[in-house]
């Protein structure tokens, strides 16, 4: 996966106004419909850079490399997707923000979808929202501590697993048909 502050980063010099987390919530959920790169950004950044702009070409590209990236593990059978979340070695509470912050994201790619529709959805598919909500309204100033750094990667885990369970649910991977 790429580092979250490398993408941090990039899209600080693209004017974002969401922070990695968000940004990457938002795809995640724009991508069960299988959304294209240009209409991600068009929900991530303000306005698109001028094409003249070398340092936003590169900047894009870190982007450009996060939706292929997240578009492959979504895709792939192996279940390893990865949220874009800050490093176990920074501060707790910004690690418990960007999760809420992600679940946030996560959420407001999925409203703006028009192919989704709460009634049609199997009941798994809304316990798995209403999880994501849950989460979306954790506060940032909890104390860190042993248990808390466990409950942490729980919540994580948790996420990571109510994605790849929308994604089936919404997506179900098609056998091969090919006969060996």
């Amino acid at each position: 996966m790429l580092d979250f502050d490398h993408v941090q980063t990039a899209l600080e010099g693209l004017g974002a106004n969401v922070d990695a987390a968000e940004a990457h919530g938002t795809l995640c959920a724009l991508l069960l419909d299988n959304c294209d790169l240009p209409l991600w950004l068009g929900h991530t950044l303000d306005e698109l850079p001028d094409g003249a702009d070398v340092l936003a070409e590169e900047r894009l590209g870190v982007l450009g490399e996060l939706f292929e990236l997240s578009r492959e593990q979504l895709e792939n059978e192996d279940l390893g997707f990865e949220l874009l979340l800050p490093d176990e070695v920074d501060d707790f509470g910004l690690r418990l923000l960007a999760l809420s912050s992600w679940c946030q994201g996560f959420l407001y790619g999925f409203g703006v979808n028009d192919r989704f529709d709460e009634s049609t959805l199997d009941e798994e598919a809304r316990e798995c929202l209403s999880d994501l909500l849950e989460i979306s309204k954790l506060s940032h100033d909890e104390e860190d501590s042993d248990a808390a750094e466990q409950q942490l990667a729980e919540l994580v885990e948790h996420v990571r697993i109510v994605t790849l369970l929308l994604n089936d649910s919404l997506n179900p991977l098609k056998l091969s048909s090919t006969v060996h």
